[in-house]
């Protein structure tokens, strides 16, 4: 009598195949994991910026509020526009610029041009600096030896 034969996969390649299935799928996961961390820490990083940025947006509004009340007032007093001109400059002291630092390298810089208005509606300055500025050195980290080719 011939003995069948029997063609397939033994039980030891079905776990063998189960177990490598689990690995992946446990890699992906601590994968996944480390990459959310990162994303949140990003995240975290973004938020304090964007909060200390517009931070001192606030202050800088508010100081240009009030030079705008000083400006004003420097215009209900004057009779000419010599005269407003010489009290801005008493005021002042030609300038009319300001700084709010928003971290240890960057800071908000706002500078303001004095206008003499038509009428006291018409406005008082124009803001010809809104930005932000590097205000310290930035040096690139160069401590990890680099394979130069010698």
């Amino acid at each position: 009598m011939k003995k069948k034969k029997t063609y397939g996969m033994n039980i030891g390649a079905s776990s063998l195949l189960i177990i490598i299935v689990i690995l992946c799928l446990v890699c992906f996961a601590g994968l996944s994991a480390v990459s959310a961390l990162a994303d949140y820490r990003l995240s975290e990083k973004l938020s304090a910026r964007t909060t200390a940025y517009y931070e001192a947006v606030s202050k800088a509004n508010l100081e240009m509020a009030r030079m705008n009340q000083e400006l004003l007032a420097a215009y209900e007093e004057s009779s000419s526009e010599a005269d407003y001109r010489q009290k801005i400059k008493e005021s002042f002291q030609d300038s009319l610029t300001f700084s709010y630092s928003i971290s240890d390298t960057q800071a908000l810089v706002v500078s303001l041009d004095p206008l003499y208005p038509a009428a006291s509606s018409d406005p008082l300055y124009r803001i010809t600096c809104f930005e932000v500025e590097t205000v310290s050195d930035l040096s690139l980290d160069d401590s990890l030896p680099v394979f130069t080719g010698n």
